[in-house]
């Protein structure tokens, strides 16, 4: 593996590689990010050749050495922070603390190579160090005090307390002619009881800033009560909202509360709402331009307006912060209170959204809730624009190292695919070519025995064929991965279609003693567009497995059925066997190039490993679906679904060119063809077959020497050529483009038939793109040789 292809790579992080054997650890190289992320402007080699671990004290040094020691041993990625001694200080730092990411590449003889990202966290930590401190500070001095908080409706004198009152001072939900029930309930202590009705009338009245110490129960717990009211339109005051703060014994008998620190605490929300959902309505308390609710607002206003500014939380959190009933039942079953954080970067300032449990009512429910809006202070705001830079920064690093991760992964796993694929491949052409060469040999042996030999060369043919198809996979597997293979679409009946590719494996399914049932009974007599070929290729690729994978006496069930008629109509194929199935592991890779199951089964079938790819490619082409089902030992079933659209012409029934018995019975004396190949072999091949059908055979070995015969030629002396493509000095494109150029119609208009190896729907397309008349494939059979020659000879019968 190429380690500095990968940490020198533009896209990669601050990054080492590691070399960790018993217990040591050796840098290997690293990248200039490294270098800078440590604020270090050294030479890479004095860092390289520096002794790795004299930078960590012990402790740092147990750590990391720990966390390498795992990721060596497990395989599994290894986080972890440690301070590290720089080699040459900088800004007068001596030290920095890195966070480090472990991913093993490589283990061998004991030796661990491992791949370091490193993110320098130190003025993060110096930052988190003072935050931690500051807010300790602020919680410790946040718990001594104790707030109950409450309405009061002046017109009703009705009074609805926070769930702390009913919960520690018997309150219940709603106190009717407040304050007279509180007090006879002895919250108040009878000597303030007068004292206390006295200050209620002053809030009756609607006097601001209005505040009294009283003790409360009769332990006499000192609280202070303040009230904030709220006015009409008209300016009569409807309603206040009352906060009891938990003092001390001293602070009641001579301290005051600070006018200015009570201002300022005041001054700390922005933005107050009261939120009822049994009446589902909110009070505006207080906005000071950072919010601005309609007036007459619902608590999904209140609500909505909350979650629409949390751009930071994901849609699922902010559809239920959006919905009253989800947070009335969900958001504090565990707690009373609630706090989200958002930036507003219009004016560039961080605000803190508390919300506060009020009042609970059945089963739980929230019935209010206090919303305060507040900015936060400057050495927070400080520390979460930080993180927020972090975040994204983080995010930017992870989707860069995933996308790292998952091309090694991907490389990794393609080539473990690969080699086990060349590892099959070997075994499986090396078979068929162990059978042509051993009965080759046995052929030339016993020479005299026909009978033998006959044996030989069918086993030697049926060989050849067998390598032939795996031949023609690995080519449509090279097809797909390119994105070269098309379709050709033409008019065909799905029945017919299906009756073919069962008529083709009948005689396998009877040789294996299969119960072989076709059913086309609801498949319908639709024409439609749709590639045969490709078609057939996937429909037999199924088939075949299923019987070679289907014990003697198990069956196989093919059925076709149209399954919607639209503007497209539907078919669903379905293929299923009794055989051996696949197990769960398996299924989840079939559909990856050269996967086989590692069965004892398997392995003895002959097989490439591409046949399912193939088949899956060309259903996706057709813009289809199929979907497999199968468990180890009861069989497995295809299930194909194919959009066809509805075709209005005709089906052409295949003009049969001369073969077989016609054109193998023909004379051909007299007949001359130039054969133009540049492999020895192949010419002599192809002058045994033709001169054998009475053909006078003339050779060149490339185009160069094709155009010189065919120009000294007289026309009619040569009736056709066959001309190999993939040629020296001169190709076969370019000879036929010149024979075509020549001034003598009768020699310019010789058929030429290309005789090539290259086979593919693009390559047949570009042979007679450059004049040829007709394309046979290499190897070829020599019925279909001699029928496709007979097309373009007049001859006469015997």
């Amino acid at each position: 593996m190429d380690y500095k292809t990968i940490i020198h790579s533009v896209f990669s992080e601050p990054a080492a590689v590691l070399s960790f054997k018993d217990g040591k650890v050796r840098v290997l190289d690293i990248n200039d990010r490294y270098l800078s992320e440590m604020w270090l402007n050294i030479p890479k080699e004095e860092y390289i050749n520096a002794d790795f671990h004299e930078v960590y004290d012990d402790e740092n040094l147990r750590i990391f050495v720990s966390a390498l020691k795992i990721c060596a041993e497990s395989g599994k990625e290894q986080k972890v922070e440690t301070w590290r001694r720089l080699i040459s200080e900088c800004c007068g730092e001596s030290s920095v603390c890195l966070r480090s990411r472990l991913i093993l590449m490589e283990k061998n003889d004991g030796e661990a190579i491992i791949y370091e990202s490193i993110r320098n966290v130190t003025e993060e930590k110096k930052i988190l160090r003072d935050l931690q401190d500051s807010e300790y500070r602020y919680k410790q001095a946040s718990e001594q005090i104790n707030i109950y908080n409450w309405e009061y409706y002046i017109d009703t004198k009705q009074m609805r307390p926070c769930y702390r009152c009913m919960r520690d001072l018997g309150v219940p939900a709603v106190v009717e002619n407040y304050p007279e029930p509180v007090i006879e309930a002895g919250i108040f202590p009878p000597d303030y009881a007068d004292i206390y009705r006295e200050f209620m009338k002053r809030v009756d009245a609607g006097e601001t800033g209005l505040e009294i110490d009283v003790p409360l129960t009769v332990g006499r717990v000192p609280f202070r009560i303040k009230y904030t009211p709220e006015f009409d339109d008209n300016g009569k005051p409807v309603k206040a909202f009352a906060s009891a703060t938990l003092i001390s014994e001293t602070e009641l008998g001579h301290i005051r509360v600070d006018n200015q620190i009570i201002s300022s605490l005041a001054e700390e929300y922005v933005c107050i709402y009261m939120a009822d959902f049994v009446k589902d309505e909110v009070k505006t308390v207080k906005e000071a331009g950072l919010m601005s609710l309609k007036e007459n607002a619902v608590c999904a206003d209140l609500l909505c307006m909350i979650a629409g500014r949390l751009e930071d939380i994901d849609e699922d959190r902010r559809e239920k912060l959006s919905d009253p009933k989800s947070v009335r039942n969900d958001l504090f079953k565990d707690s009373e209170k609630r706090e989200f954080v958002y930036k507003d970067d219009a004016d560039n300032r961080w605000v803190r959204i508390d919300m506060h449990l009020i009042e609970r009512g059945e089963e739980g429910k929230v019935d209010r809730l206090l919303v305060t809006f507040s900015l936060v202070d400057d050495l927070r705001a400080q520390k979460m624009d930080a993180d927020r830079l972090i975040a994204e920064q983080k995010k930017a690093l992870e989707d860069r190292q995933s996308m790292l991760i998952a091309a090694i992964d991907e490389a990794n796993h393609a080539n473990r695919a690969k080699t086990a694929f060349f590892s099959n491949m070997s075994h499986d052409i090396r078979t068929p070519m162990n059978a042509i060469n051993g009965f080759s040999r046995l052929a030339v042996e016993e020479i005299d025995n026909k009978e033998h030999v006959a044996d030989y060369l069918d086993k030697i043919v049926t060989a050849g064929d067998h390598l032939l198809n795996l031949i023609n996979d690995i080519l449509d597997m090279s097809q797909i991965e390119s994105g070269k293979m098309e379709l050709a679409y033409s008019p065909v009946k799905i029945k017919d279609l299906i009756l073919e590719c069962a008529d083709m494996t009948r005689v396998k399914m009877d040789e294996n003693k299969l119960d072989f049932e076709v059913d086309v009974t609801n498949v319908g007599d639709d024409i439609v567009e749709c590639d045969k070929l490709r078609f057939c290729q996937m429909i037999l690729n199924l088939l075949s497995n299923a019987y070679k994978y289907t014990p003697e006496g198990g069956s196989v069930l093919f059925r076709g059925e149209l399954k919607d008629r639209s503007d497209l109509l539907t078919y669903e194929i379905r293929i299923k066997d009794t055989g051996i199935g696949m197990s769960e592991e398996f299924r989840e890779h079939i559909w990856e190039a050269y996967s086989r199951e590692n069965t004892d089964v398997v392995h003895e079938i002959q097989g490439t490993g591409l046949g399912m790819v193939i088949v899956q490619n060309i259903v996706s082409l057709m813009q289809g679906t199929i979907e497999l089902r199968s468990e180890t030992g009861k069989g497995s079933e295809f299930i194909i679904t194919l959009p066809l659209k509805p075709s209005s012409g005709e089906i052409k029934t295949p003009v049969k060119e001369a073969s077989d018995s016609e054109a193998m019975n023909r004379s051909y004396e007299g007949h001359t063809i130039l054969v133009v190949d540049d492999t020895p072999i192949n010419l002599k091949l192809a002058e045994r077959i033709l001169s054998s059908f009475g053909f006078t055979i003339i050779n060149a070995d490339n185009g160069e020497k094709a155009i010189s015969i065919v120009s000294d030629s007289k026309p009619g002396e040569i009736d056709l050529i066959l001309m190999d493509v993939m040629m020296p000095v001169m190709n076969g494109l370019e000879a036929t483009k010149r024979i075509r150029s020549m001034d003598d119609p009768k020699l310019s208009g010789i058929p030429i038939i290309a005789m090539t190896a290259n086979a593919f729907e693009s390559d047949i397309q570009t042979v007679l793109d450059a004049g040829m008349d007709a394309h046979i494939a290499k190897p070829f059979k020599k019925e279909e040789l001699i029928a496709k020659i007979s097309k373009y000879i007049n001859t006469t019968e015997d």
